[in-house]
């Protein structure tokens, strides 16, 4: 599963999170406990449908890119963050990929100032790409005291009985949606049509 999350041969400028380290997971139930606060807020028919749709195992990543070559790891770095996701079944994993996609547009539970919008990803076969973002405008305006403002550019794709997650998040104006189609498509060059291990 190592080799099915982001790596440096897909963001060459990237280096290991020195603080989330990597997760991996056995079973739906493991998986909630562990990762469950990485998706923005699943309905409950979601979680009942992922509960049962014959999740094997997971690998979540993290990677950051130095804002200067060599500089030390920082809260405010541009940040990679991947999850792959294995399935019994082809079915499993194209459900979780719309859970995904779906889960990336919705609202935060609780008040903050963030907006979602869909972008294409046009050399991924099935993909689906989210702007998700905070201005210090909007986060001013929906009174969210724990808000800060970003960017982040999610793709998520299947491929057999995987699901693919690629976020690429930092401070406004220090990621962009090329470099995040970049990096998906290393990866998704990378894992297509490789059988699970």
């Amino acid at each position: 599963m190592d080799q099915r999350v982001v790596t440096a041969a897909d963001a060459p400028d990237s280096k290991p999170d020195p603080v989330e380290k990597p997760v991996s997971v056995s079973g739906p139930d493991e998986f909630i406990s562990k990762l469950g606060d990485t998706f923005v807020n699943p309905t409950p028919e979601e979680v009942k449908n992922f509960k049962n749709g014959g999740f094997v195992r997971a690998l979540d990543s993290a990677r950051y890119i130095p804002e200067t070559p060599g500089a030390p790891h920082s809260r405010g770095s541009p940040h990679v963050h991947s999850l792959a996701m294995q399935f019994d079944s082809e079915k499993g994993a194209d459900d979780a990929l719309e859970t995904l996609h779906l889960d990336s547009l919705r609202p935060c539970p609780e008040t903050c100032g963030q907006s979602a919008e869909e972008f294409d990803v046009p050399d991924i076969p099935g993909a689906f790409g989210t702007h998700r973002f905070a201005t210090a405008e909007s986060i001013q305006q929906a009174g969210d005291t724990e808000g800060r403002p970003f960017d982040s550019y999610e793709i998520v794709f299947a491929d057999g009985v995987f699901a693919y997650r690629e976020i690429l998040d930092g401070a406004p104006g220090k990621v962009t949606q090329d470099e995040a189609e970049e990096i998906a498509k290393s990866l998704y060059d990378r894992v297509k049509g490789q059988p699970a291990a």
